[in-house]
């Protein structure tokens, strides 16, 4: 890989001024990296990146290409669109695009949802409107921040459906309005779910909370798997009867990370137990690793790990962070734990 590929877009062509020789080099590079963030006007910024797009050769090939823009002043959608229209043209494979607004205003080109080169696409802080299926043939990486998916009430699952061998899935803080709907994702061995607040990519947490019909999308190869949960206290202890729901539908999970982020779990009724007949196949045969973080102690946290413990034949280890928690409070816990019925002889708890 070329060395300018490792600088943001300014910096590379920074370096024409030091040599004659070095002047062509940083317009050949397959990588193009914009922040307006250093920019004090948008006009400013404009400038530049027209400026390396007229100085390229228009049949040079850009194979990653990252925007960030949002923070100058006089930001305008239009040109930012046109900018994107020219890569998705030349056949970008890595797309990463970052708009920044408080009201998500910038809407995601059509012409995006038609490159279908694309290998890795990462979005944040924007609005993916589209009525039509989703086509990403190539995609193997999707990493969704802080989007909105208006209001078509699919869109969220049609764009899942499109990615046929996705292998890595991000998403956090997601506006998903969905009507439900079954899906099998085949190929994802990877996936972070961060702020189940409001939606997940399963479906809406509020869906099961209030008993409404949906189904989860099947993850059959699907290994590693972290969530983070932001749920009221209300909800608190439904949510792990909503993620055995889930292990069920990843039969080859191997390593599972809760991070238990509510900041009220100590208004829940100490009144909570697990009762599921029917072990998830991960636990019986695959999951090897199982970490709970923010781990308070309080009884439905304290059943979800008894039954991890109980139910996971081949499990080596279970971290649970609990660094906010009173030293003698953990080691009560740690013996509480340690006393539980395992299904791994050779399993190890371990707090961090």
């Amino acid at each position: 890989m070329h060395k300018y590929s490792f600088l943001p877009t300014k910096q590379s062509a920074a370096t024409s001024i030091l040599s004659k020789r070095w002047n062509p080099l940083w317009l050949s590079v397959l990588t193009l990296d914009f922040d307006d963030q250093n920019f004090t006007e948008f006009s400013t910024f404009l400038h530049f990146v027209y400026s390396v797009f007229t100085l390229r050769n228009i049949t040079q090939t850009i194979q990653s290409f990252r925007l960030k823009c949002g923070n100058s002043s006089g930001f305008n959608p239009h040109d930012v669109k046109r900018f994107i229209h020219a890569v998705v043209q030349r056949g970008i494979q890595n797309l990463d695009l970052e708009m920044p607004s408080p009201d998500l205003s910038f809407n995601l080109p059509l012409c995006v949802f038609s490159c279908s080169k694309l290998t890795a696409l990462n979005l944040k802080e924007l609005t993916i409107n589209y009525s039509s299926d989703f086509n990403f043939p190539l995609l193997k990486t999707l990493h969704l921040d802080t989007i909105s998916f208006g209001r078509d009430r699919d869109c969220f699952l049609r764009l899942l459906k499109g990615c046929q061998i996705l292998e890595d899935l991000e998403t956090k803080d997601l506006l998903v309005y969905t009507s439900g709907g079954h899906i099998d994702l085949l190929k994802v061995v990877s996936a972070n779910i961060l702020n189940l607040s409001s939606s997940i990519p399963f479906d809406c947490i509020r869906n099961y909370i209030t008993k409404k019909k949906y189904q989860v999308p099947t993850f059959l190869n699907l290994t590693n798997l972290k969530i983070v949960f932001q749920v009221t206290h209300k909800y608190w202890p439904k949510k792990w009867k909503w993620l055995t729901e889930v292990l069920h539908h990843c039969p080859k999970l191997q390593n599972l990370t809760i991070h238990e982020g509510s900041s009220d779990r100590n208004k829940i009724e100490d009144v909570y137990r697990m009762d599921t007949p029917i072990v998830p196949e991960c636990l019986s045969s695959q999951l090897k690793t199982c970490s709970l973080k923010g781990y308070r102690g309080v009884n439905c946290d304290f059943q979800f790990a008894k039954y991890i413990l109980k139910n996971a034949k081949v499990l080596q280890i279970m971290t649970i962070n609990a660094s906010s928690m009173d030293i003698n409070i953990k080691h009560q816990i740690l013996i509480k734990l340690s006393l539980c019925q395992r299904g791994s002889t050779t399993c190890k708890i371990s707090f961090d």
